[in-house]
């Protein structure tokens, strides 16, 4: 169906997720697609619900669903995934019960059988074992809710940052959301950071799919060892390499500056530092540094900075340190 044939933004909308769903989607459809969605709000609602929709589906009774929309049951033999793409153009062609299904598929889903809030206070590290026998390093100031399903395993990391090792378990895929990013795997090491409106992640070990958020769903990217992306509101970087072990050096107290530009690095010192570091002078926003600095000892930190960096430190009257220009 075309979704240019649809006045109603609900029916547009379904036509369009149809289209987008079943692998056809082309570079000029894309193009088209975005600028229907910047169009008009409604036409970002309608598809905003039809993603839940689907997203719900997936813990809904197939056989159930397909009652539901009047579909024939499938005979034996054929694959889950197959049904679940037949099922979908049922749903996008009567948008009224796609959005209309909304709560009922939200109903559906199983409850958690477990369920645990992790949060790190400033300047904390933590390690969490989990159930699975799994692990989560929290970084400083992160939250993050775990959720585990008996069909698979969930974690919300709301701010922050997080390194996973995952158990192995291919009949419970670990799935991590993080703001425009979701990170599915079965057993591997890999690490999450949220920053501002940018996810990052790096794989240590094994692999991962990252899917994008929004309306750049449909674009997804496989890590390996040593290589990471961003994720933004514009959708998936490729992936590259990464240097993980100065990513993750944080797990030891550490932070590595690499021809960092010095306000990168103060933003970064002031993620664990009990007190504030602010610059002072035009100039510092030119100056790259290099070194490694212990978080784990705030005291240093001031005594290595100008070790590593023109700059010269004196502490105002709030009690913080303020960086200026070395003479």
């Amino acid at each position: 169906m075309d979704p240019r044939l649809y006045n109603d933004p609900r029916d547009a909308a379904a036509a369009w997720f149809a289209r987008a769903r079943s692998g056809r989607m082309g570079g000029a459809d894309r193009r088209e697609f975005d600028a229907w969605l910047q169009a008009d709000p409604e036409h970002r609602k309608e598809y905003a619900l039809l993603e839940q929709l689907w997203d719900s589906t997936g813990q809904a009774g197939h056989e159930r669903l397909r009652a539901l929309a009047g579909v024939p049951p499938e005979s034996s033999g054929r694959s889950s995934g197959r049904g679940r793409r037949a099922l979908l153009w049922v749903l996008a062609g009567a948008g009224a019960l796609a959005v209309g299904g909304l709560g009922i598929g939200m109903h559906w889903q199983s409850p958690a059988n477990f369920e645990q809030v992790l949060t790190s206070a400033h300047g904390q590290r933590r390690t969490v074992l989990l159930p699975d026998r799994s692990s989560i390093d929290l970084n400083t100031d992160s939250r993050a809710v775990v959720r585990f399903y008996p069909d698979r395993r969930e974690v919300e990391l709301e701010v922050g940052e997080a390194s996973f090792s995952v158990s192995a378990d291919a009949s419970r895929p670990f799935i991590v959301h993080a703001g425009r990013a979701t990170v599915q795997v079965t057993g591997t090491r890999f690490n999450v950071r949220r920053r501002d409106h940018v996810t990052e992640v790096a794989v240590a070990a094994g692999s991962v799919e990252v899917r994008a958020g929004g309306w750049a769903f449909w674009r997804r990217e496989t890590l390996g060892p040593g290589e990471g992306l961003l994720a933004s509101a514009d959708g998936l970087t490729p992936a590259a390499a990464v240097d993980v072990a100065s990513v993750t050096a944080w797990r030891e107290g550490r932070i590595v500056f690499n021809n960092t530009p010095l306000p990168m690095a103060v933003a970064e010192l002031n993620r664990y530092a009990p007190f504030v570091i602010r610059l002072e002078g035009a100039r510092l926003a030119q100056v790259r540094v290099s070194g490694t600095l212990n978080v784990d000892s705030p005291g240093s930190l001031l005594e290595l900075l100008p070790r590593i960096a023109p700059v010269r430190v004196r502490t105002d009257a709030q009690g913080g340190h303020v960086l200026t220009p070395a003479p």
